[in-house]
């Protein structure tokens, strides 16, 4: 449960907060205002997706070590938060699983991707906290990876449902920089392929 002290103050990313204050001077308000009004917009329509808690359970060992791998990947660009694109660079780093080896097949590489991330995002002005959490987007991928594990009668999420939530998702960093490959609309044909194999071979 939250505790008294975050009703007083609550931390944001300086980003934010220029967004907040020219907003506010632009519509001559306070930042309090502002925020409060689009907190309130944020929650009218608000609907959770993924829950660590209550969801982690259900991803296979190599699928959470993709997790964990994109908490290390954001960590070394100083991210302040994990993003579809650190998902990315765990499923390339994951070698055990499937999306790894379609994404191989596919001519997609570890550093390649990682040269795109910080091409588009950069780097982080100052080392990123120890608890750094998902955006939405990034958990947008992990609940329709879950999805994609329930479609295909999967008792656990591996890492091919996390590329093809990733790629149903469509909109994030991570899914630009595999259109930017050339890879993004080949990729489900790819994994089905592989999976063929392994359920035929």
């Amino acid at each position: 449960m939250p505790s008294s002290k975050d009703r007083q103050r609550i931390e944001i990313p300086v980003y934010l907060y220029e967004q907040l204050a020219h907003i506010a001077q632009t519509e001559d308000r306070t930042i309090t205002s502002v925020l409060h009004q689009l907190l309130f917009q944020a929650l009218q329509s608000y609907q959770p997706t993924w829950i660590p808690s209550k969801h982690l359970s259900r991803f296979n060992e190599h699928a959470q070590h993709v997790l964990s791998l994109a908490r290390e990947e954001a960590l070394s660009f100083d991210h302040q938060y994990i993003g579809t694109e650190h998902l990315l660079l765990g499923l390339l780093r994951e070698q055990a699983g499937i999306a790894a080896l379609a994404l191989e097949k596919l001519g997609v590489a570890l550093e390649p991707v990682r040269a795109a991330v910080e091409q588009k995002i950069g780097r982080g002005d100052q080392p990123a906290e120890e608890e750094i959490d998902y955006v939405p987007r990034a958990r947008k991928v992990l609940s329709l990876a879950l999805d994609e594990a329930e479609r295909q009668g999967s008792g656990y999420v591996r890492t091919e449902h996390i590329l093809l939530g990733l790629v149903r998702e469509g909109g994030g960093v991570g899914a630009d920089i595999l259109d930017t490959f050339g890879v993004l609309g080949k990729i489900r044909d790819q994994v089905f392929a592989l999976l063929g194999e392994r359920f035929t071979g």
